[in-house]
This record gives structure tokens, sequence and C-alpha cells, in this order.
């Protein structure tokens, strides 16, 4: 008997540890619970003016609160603000106004292992076709009001707030403008060093060229084998150079007296036609001929017909003539008579 007691005892004790185990295994879900939300844009700075957009991520009681299904329209229960300042022009604050910017709430999405709720600032466009922007260098806040409840219930309680600075587009205009600058210099100083680089280690190249190692050994008093050692030894260093450089080794000079080889591209030849035998340029239908020929043709009639007239004007000044002569050597026969 003593040893079923113990069986039994031991198998009560096993049985209250699992229970013991399983009721702090399961999270609880009371009416009352707390809800809260974390999100990574909380005091941001330099905050873009476009596409603003907060992740929620919505716990309650330490584990992924179940929220309401929002379809992309605005709500009450997310309000983001800023304060707009009217001043004088001495500076002084005139007027403070609370400007409510219009945002799109998204349901719950899935995010690895996570869910939370997309609110998109979506301010009303300055253009037709271009998208809204926030004011620049301007403290805004979202405030997600204290009324907002999961699914069973439970509230967030308190209002809480996210507060974030946007961008000063301007200065960062000037900052990018500095920043191309100083890289458009950069990228000019590289270029010059690299040209300079370039320019040393070619003419070092074509000095190597003309190296003599007959007159390296005589000024160092070392032999000629191993002038020629310390020549071929400064090539490869150069020619490495001139590779880390983009150079290139100057081609070398023909020796004195000879006389340098040009080549010539192959010209293509005209094509020419074969004439039978000799022949008049007239015949061979040229303008040039025929041309002249209508020229001369025309200086020919023109001289016939000065000619023809001439002759015309010398036989009736000859009629005229003799007339005049028979007319006075009548009248003179008469006289006599």
């Amino acid at each position: 008997m003593n040893r079923l007691a113990k069986i039994a005892r031991r198998i009560g004790l096993i049985a209250a540890l699992a229970a013991m185990t399983i009721l702090f295994a399961m999270p609880v879900f009371a009416a009352g619970g707390t809800l809260d939300f974390t999100s990574e844009s909380n005091g941001k700075d330099n905050v873009p003016i476009e596409n603003v957009g907060f992740k929620l991520y919505f716990t309650s009681n330490g584990a992924a609160a179940t929220m309401p299904f929002y379809d992309g329209k605005d709500d009450p229960l997310f309000d983001l603000h800023y304060t707009s300042q009217n001043k004088d022009e001495d500076g002084n604050v005139i007027k403070e106004e609370v400007v409510r910017v219009p945002v799109k709430v998204y349901s719950a999405q899935q995010e690895g292992a996570e869910d939370y709720v997309l609110v998109l600032a979506d301010p009303a466009p300055v253009k037709e076709g271009y998208p809204g922007q926030l004011q620049q260098k301007t403290n805004y806040e979202l405030t997600v009001k204290g009324d907002l409840a999961t699914l069973d219930g439970t509230k967030l309680g308190n209002d809480k707030t996210i507060q974030f600075t946007t961008l000063d587009v301007a200065a960062n205009s000037k900052l990018s403008m500095i920043v191309m600058v100083l890289m458009m210099v950069a990228v000019i100083a590289l270029m010059v060093v690299t040209n300079g680089r370039k320019v040393k280690a070619e003419a070092e190249a074509a000095a190597l060229m003309k190296a003599n190692p007959y007159k390296i050994a005589k000024e160092r008093n070392i032999t000629v084998d191993e002038a020629k050692t310390l020549i071929e030894k400064a090539k490869e260093k150069n020619r490495k150079q001139l590779e880390k450089v983009g150079g290139k080794v100057p081609e070398p000079e023909p020796p004195k007296g000879a006389v340098p080889r040009i080549e010539s591209k192959a010209k293509k030849k005209k094509p020419t036609h074969k004439v039978a035998g000799p022949g008049s340029a007239l015949a061979g239908g040229s303008k040039y001929a025929a041309a002249h020929k209508a020229e001369a043709e025309r200086k020919r009639r023109a001289a016939a017909a000065k000619k023809a007239a001439k002759a015309r004007q010398q036989q009736s000044g000859g009629a005229g003539a003799a007339g005049a002569k028979k007319s006075s050597s009548s009248k003179g026969k008469g006289k006599k008579k």
C-alpha cells in the first residue's frame, strides 16, 4: 500500500506541475489590458518632404495586437499636424495656428513575423499631377488618439505622439552644390596629376630607349653587363608605371641617315574608258565643242552679212556717181552748141 501511495503522490505532483506550466505559458487576454505601439520614425530629423510614412507596431499585453482593418482612408484617430507661425518684420510671432495634414491609413500588413499599421502623409498637391509635399524645416507631430482600440476592445488609453523634423531643402541643395563642385575640382586635380605622371613616365621611357650601357658603365665604373641589367630593371619599372597611368611606350627613332618607311594606303583607281581611235570632241558629244562650233558659225554668218551689206553699199554708191557724171557731161555739150 505504501508503494502505491508513493506512486499516486508522484503522479499527482507531475500533473500539478504540468498544469502550472500550461497556465504560465498561455498569454493573458484579460479585459482592461494595455495597448502600446512603437515606431522607428520617432525623433527623426531631415525627413524628406515627399512620400512620408510611418509604421506603427501595436502590442497588447506583450503580444502582437489584432488591429481593425484600414483601407487607406483618412482616420481622425491618426492626427498629423504642425504649428504655423506668422511673424512680423522683427521676427516676433504674431499668430500661431495648428495645421492638420490629411493621412491615409492602411490595415496591418505582414513584414516577417510582425504586423504593423501604415500611416502615410497625404498633403494636397501644389499642381495637378505632382505629389503633395510637407513644409520644409518644420517640426511635425503624429498623434495617435487614446480611443484607438483593438478588435477585442483594448484601448490605447492616452494620446501618444511621434515627433519628427522635415529636411531643409534649400540648405541641402546648397550642400549638394558644394559637394558637386568639390567633386569636380577633385576630378580635375586627379586628371592633372595623372596626366603629369603619364607625361613623366613617357619621357622616362623615351630616355631609357636612348640609354647607352657603355656610357653608364664608364660613369659608374661598372661593367657593361651590369649597366645593361640596370637599364632593363629601369625599363621594367617604367613599364609598370606606364600601365598604371595609361601611358604608351614611344616608338624608337630611326637611325640617322635612314629614310623612314611610310606606309601609304593604295588608292582606288578611277574607272577609265578606252577609245577605238582618234576622233573629234564634237563627235564624242562634247558640250564645249558643240558650243564652240555654234559660236564660230554665228561669227561666220555675221561676217558674211557684213560683207554683203558693204558690197551692196558700194554698188549703190557707184551707180549714183555714174549718173552724176553722165548728167554733167550732157550739160557741157549743150553749152558748146
